[in-house]
C-alpha cells in the first residue's frame, strides 16, 4: 500500500493485491484528520508493505512506525507490516501515468476508448500503432486521472510489485508477473471501524498456531490461527479458499448501504427456507470441491503445471482445472434448484459468471488432451493418444523398443566370438544418451568383454546396476537411425501442453470471475449456515436512527455458558440535519444515552458488547442473535472498552483511555453508536467520576448530533447527588442481583444478569472478592473500611486502633509498670520510687533487677 500527501490538502492512496493481481486507487481526499484516515486504511486494506515518500510529514511517518506492531492476546507484539521509505520520484504523477497506461489491462478490450492516433513526434508510439494521448484516454476509462496523489501512489505500488516479482525470479521462487487489472475504490460505502473496536468486540482474534512454534514461522500469515471471535464462528463453515479471503474482507468492511444489506439478508433468508434445505446441503457440498482457480492460472502462466508440496503428480494444475470446471458446474446446477431466488442478485451472478458451455468446454478440452492415468505410472504429465499423429508415431516407436532391442541383441550374439556371448547380456536404451550394449562386470567393476576378436571398437560409457554400458558401431548406427524417441515424446508433449496452457489462459478472466462469484456465494452460505446453527433471526434494517432489540444475546458469550439471559435495548439517535427515514419508527424524543450500573461480574460489559455486535452483524447483512431487532443505519461504532498497553506506546493505560475518548468525541455523529465501559477507573476516584459526569453531560447537550450511547460505570455518587437532571433522553439502568445475607460470603450474591431501569448504590466489590477466592480476613477488613468511608468517619483514628491480642499485651505491660512505680526500696519503705528521684550511689544495680523480677513474677501469678 502506498500513501502520499500532495501539497497542502490532497491525500492519496493505492494498493496492489497479489492474490487478485489487482491495483486499486482511492479518490483523493482532504488531508484533515490524518490519524483517522490512516487507521481506516489499515483496517480496510490490511497491508503487508507500506510505502511512504521521503517527503512525507513526520506526523504521518510516526503514526505508521507506532502501528507497525500488533498486540496479540497474550500481550506480545507481532509485526503487522513492513514500512519502506522510498524516493519521492517514485510517486511522480507523470511517470506513474506512463507506467499505468502501458498495463495490458488498459490496452485490453475492456477499455472504453479503443481508437488509436498517430502523430509525427511519437516515433516509438507510431511504430506501436498508438500514441500516448490514446493510451492516457484509455487509462482514463479505468481511473480518475484528476486524483493526482492516488495516481502517483499507484505508480509507486506497481513499481514495488515489479521489484518483488524480480526478486522472486532471481531467488528461483515462482512469481506472478505484475500485470494487474486496475480500478478505483471508495471508503464511503463502508462503516467506519477502528482496530481498537475490532479487538475490543472480539471480531477478529488471531493467535499463534502451535505448529508455528515448532516450524519457526512468524506470528502472522500461516503461523496464526483464529481464536474465539465473531469471524471465527463462520470461518469453519466456509468451503473455498477464496471464500475465506472474501469472508474476512466482508467482516472488515461492514456496509452502510441499506439496499445492499437487505439484498444479503434476502439471500440468506431464501437459503434458509424449508423448501431449500436439501438444496443448501447440495450447494455446501459443491462449494467444498471448488478451489481457487487463480493459483492454477498463475501456475500455467509461469509454465509450472506440476503439483506443489507433496501432492502426487496427477494432482497438478491440469487436474485442479478439470476439478474446478466440474465442481463449478455442479454448483451452478445446485443454484438453479434454489426456489424463490429468481430476483436475487447473487444467484443470478452465479448463473451468469459460470457460463455452462465455456466452463464445460475448458474441462473437456483438458480432459481430451491430458492423460491422468498415465501420469500416475510415468510420474510426469502426459498427453493422450490421438491428439497428435506425430506424437502417436513416436509413442508407437518407443513402445516397440523392447522387441527391437531383443532383435538387435540376437543379431549381435551371432557375430560375437563364442566366449563373449555369455558376457553380452543385452542391448539397452537410455533417454538423451542413446543405445548401449550391456556387458557383465567382474568383481572389480570392469567390463568382462570390450570387443576383443572384432574389428569394431568398443568403449565403456558408464557402469550401472552391475553392467557396463558400451558404445560400438552397431549402437551408433541405431542412434543415427532411430534417434531419441523418448526425448522426442517429451519435447512434443511439452509443446502440446504449452499450446493447451495458452488456450486456457485466453479464458483467464471468465475463470477468475467464476472463482470470485463462488467465493461470494460461499460467504453467504456460511452466514446462512451460521444463522441456522446458532438460531439467529433476520433483523429489520431501516434508515430511521433507531436501535430496538428484543431478546438480544452475546454471540460468543452464549456459547461459553450453560444458560444465557437475553436482554432488550431501545435507543434512538438524534435526527441530525437530514430527515431521510423509512417510517415513523423514530420519535426524536426517545432514550439516546443508556447508563448502566451494577455490581462487578453482573454482566454490564457483556451487555454493551452484545448490542454493538448485533449492530455490527446487521451491517454485514447477517442474521443476529436476538428474538427481534430493528437496526437503523449506523455509520460508526466507536468504543472505549479495552486498553491495549505496549512498551512501544509512550502512554499510560489511563492516557490511552483518554485518547480513545477524545477520538470518539471528535468523530461521533448522530448516526454513530458509542460504547464506553467504565471510563475513568485509571485515576483518582474523584477525578474519574468528574470525567464520567462531564462525558455524560456532553452527550446530553450536543443537540441534533447526539449519537446512540451505551455507558457502564461504578461512579454511583453521580446519581446519589442528583447531578443529572431528569431527561427523557437519559436512562439509568442496573443489572439485577439477589442478596442472601444468611448464606456464606461466597454464596450471598446471586447474579441475575437482567437489565432493569433504575440505579444501584453499591458494587458489592467485597463480596465479588470473596467469590473469587480472596481470604476472608482481607474481605472483612475491606468491608470495615468501606463502611467507615460511607459514614465519612476519620480513617486515621480507625486505622490507629490495635487488635484484641495487642491490646491485651499493652494492658499487661501497663499493670507491671504501675506496680513498679508504687514499689519501695528495701530498707527505705517510707520513700516510694518515682520518676525524677535521685537514687544515689548507695544502692547496687542488682537490687533493682531483683525487684523487677519479683514484680513480673507476681503479676504472672495473679
Amino acid at each position: 500500500m502506498a500513501i502520499n500527501i500532495k501539497g497542502k490538502g490532497s491525500l492519496g492512496c493505492a494498493y496492489y493485491e497479489f492474490a487478485k493481481n489487482q491495483l486499486s486507487l482511492l479518490h483523493d481526499m482532504p488531508s484533515a484528520d490524518l490519524h483517522h484516515f490512516f487507521d481506516v486504511l489499515l483496517v480496510h486494506v490490511e497491508p503487508t508493505v507500506v510505502l511512504l515518500p521521503m517527503k512525507m510529514p513526520d506526523e504521518a511517518v510516526k503514526f505508521f512506525e507506532e502501528h507497525m506492531a500488533a498486540i496479540s492476546n497474550d500481550g506480545r507484539e507481532l509485526q503487522r507490516y513492513v514500512l519502506r521509505m522510498v524516493s519521492s520520484n517514485d510517486f511522480s504523477y507523470s511517470s506513474s501515468v506512463e507506467r499505468l497506461a502501458n498495463l495490458p489491462a488498459v490496452r485490453s478490450e475492456q477499455a472504453v476508448v479503443a481508437a488509436s492516433c498517430k502523430s509525427p513526434g511519437d516515433g516509438l508510439n507510431d511504430a506501436l500503432g498508438e500514441c500516448r494521448t490514446s493510451k492516457v484516454m484509455r487509462l482514463g476509462s479505468f481511473v480518475d486521472l484528476d486524483c493526482v496523489s492516488s495516481v502517483g501512489c499507484a505508480g509507486a505500488a506497481l513499481g514495488e510489485a515489479i521489484r518483488m516479482h524480480n526478486e522472486q525470479r532471481v531467488s528461483g521462487s515462482p512469481a506472478r508477473p505484475a500485470a494487474p487489472s486496475i480500478g478505483m475504490f471508495t471508503l464511503s460505502d463502508f462503516m467506519f471501524i477502528t482496530r481498537d473496536t475490532l479487538s475490543s468486540l472480539h471480531i477478529f482474534q488471531s493467535e499463534l498456531h502451535p505448529t508455528s512454534l515448532m516450524s519457526g514461522r512468524g506470528a502472522l500469515g500461516d503461523g496464526s490461527k483464529e481464536s474465539l471471535s465473531l469471524y471465527g464462528l463462520f470461518l469453519p463453515l466456509v468451503g473455498t479458499p477464496q471464500g475465506k479471503t472474501k469472508l474476512r474482507q466482508m467482516f472488515a468492511r461492514p456496509l452502510i448501504n441499506v439496499d445492499e444489506i437487505r439484498e444479503r439478508q434476502r439471500s440468506i433468508a431464501t437459503l434458509l427456507r424449508p423448501e431449500n434445505t436439501e438444496t443448501l446441503e447440495n450447494i455446501t457440498r459443491a462449494l467444498g470441491k471448488v478451489k481457487d482457480v487463480r493459483k492454477t492460472l498463475e501456475q500455467l502462466q509461469m509454465g509450472a503445471d506440476a503439483p506443489t508440496g507433496h501432492a502426487p503428480i496427477d494432482k497438478g494444475a491440469w487436474w485442479a482445472l478439470t476439478r474446478f470446471s466440474l465442481s463449478s458446474l455442479q454448483l451452478r446446477n445446485a443454484v438453479l434448484q434454489v426456489q424463490n431466488a429468481h430476483d436475487l442478485m447473487i444467484f443470478q451472478r452465479v448463473i451468469k459468471e459460470i457460463p455452462f458451455e465455456t466452463i464445460k468446454g475448458i474441462g473437456e478440452m483438458v480432459e481430451s488432451i491430458v492423460d491422468f492415468e498415465e501420469a500416475k505410472a510415468s510420474s510426469r504429465i502426459t498427453v493422450k493418444w490421438n491428439v497428435s499423429p506425430q506424437l502417436d508415431e513416436l509413442k508407437q516407436r518407443y513402445l516397440g523398443m523392447d522387441s527391437l532391442l531383443n532383435e538387435v541383441h540376437a543379431s549381435m550374439s551371432r557375430d560375437l566370438p563364442e566366449g563373449a556371448r555369455q558376457h553380452v547380456t543385452g542391448v539397452g536404451f537410455w533417454p538423451q544418451m542413446g543405445f548401449f550394449t550391456m556387458v557383465s562386470t567382474n568383481p572389480g567393476g570392469a567390463a568382462c568383454y570390450k570387443g576383443q576378436g572384432l574389428e569394431d571398437r568398443w568403449h565403456v560409457a558408464f557402469v550401472a546396476n552391475g553392467s557396463a554400458y558400451c558404445k560400438n558401431r552397431r549402437m551408433e548406427e541405431l542412434d543415427l537411425q532411430l534417434g531419441d524417441p523418448y526425448s522426442g515424446i517429451v519435447d512434443l508433449e511439452i509443446q502440446i501442453l504449452h499450446d493447451l496452457a495458452c488456450e486456457v489462459l485466453t479464458y483467464a478472466q471468465p475463470l477468475s470471475r467464476a472463482a470470485d462469484v463462488c467465493g461470494e456465494l460461499d460467504c453467504l452460505v456460511s452466514l446462512a449456515r451460521g444463522a441456522r446453527k446458532y438460531q439467529w433471526t433476520q433483523p429489520t434494517m431501516t434508515t430511521d436512527n433507531v436501535l430496538s432489540i428484543i431478546g438480544g444475546r452475546h454471540p460468543l458469550q452464549e456459547l461459553a455458558v450453560p444458560t444465557f439471559i437475553a436482554n432488550d435495548c431501545r435507543l434512538e439517535g438524534s435526527p441530525g440535519e437530514d430527515q431521510d427515514t423509512d417510517s415513523s419508527e423514530s420519535t426524536n424524543n426517545g432514550v439516546r444515552t443508556l447508563v448502566i450500573t451494577g455490581p462487578n461480574h453482573s454482566g454490564k460489559s457483556v451487555y454493551v458488547k452484545q448490542i454493538a455486535l448485533i449492530v455490527y452483524l446487521a451491517h454485514l447483512g447477517s442474521f443476529v442473535p436476538a428474538s427481534r431487532a430493528v437496526i437503523g443505519i449506523t455509520d460508526q461504532i466507536l468504543t472505549r472498552i479495552a486498553t491495549r498497553e505496549s512498551v512501544s506506546r509512550s502512554a499510560s493505560a489511563f492516557g490511552i483511555d483518554l485518547k480513545q475518548v477524545a477520538f470518539l468525541l471528535r468523530r461521533a455523529t448522530h448516526r454513530s453508536l458509542v460504547v464506553i465501559d467504565e471510563f475513568g477507573k485509571g485515576t483518582a476516584a474523584g477525578d474519574g467520576s468528574g470525567l464520567m459526569a462531564g462525558l455524560i453531560d456532553h452527550f446530553e447537550t450536543t443537540g441534533l448530533q447526539t449519537p446512540k450511547v451505551l455507558i457502564t460505570t461504578h461512579a454511583h455518587e453521580l446519581f446519589e447527588s442528583g447531578f443529572f437532571r431528569h431527561s427523557p433522553s437519559l436512562l439509568i439502568g442496573h443489572m439485577r442481583v439477589r442478596l442472601n445475607m444468611s448464606a456464606s460470603k461466597q454464596d450471598q450474591l446471586v447474579f441475575l444478569y437482567e437489565l432493569t431501569p433504575g440505579k444501584t448504590t453499591t458494587s458489592f466489590g467485597c463480596r465479588c472478592a470473596a467469590l473469587n477466592g480472596v481470604e476472608d480476613v482481607v474481605v472483612e477488613r475491606a468491608e470495615a473500611i468501606a463502611l467507615l468511608l460511607a459514614r465519612n468517619e476519620d480513617l486515621r483514628a480507625a486505622c490507629a486502633r490495635v487488635g484484641e491480642e495487642d491490646e491485651g499485651r499493652l494492658e499487661e505491660a501497663e499493670a507491671v509498670a504501675r506496680m513498679f512505680l508504687h514499689s519501695t526500696w528495701q530498707g527505705s519503705s517510707s520513700v516510694p520510687l518515682s520518676f525524677g528521684c535521685s537514687m544515689g550511689n548507695s544502692k547496687p544495680r542488682g537490687s533493682v533487677k531483683g525487684m523487677l523480677r519479683g514484680l513480673v513474677g507476681s503479676h504472672d501469678g495473679c
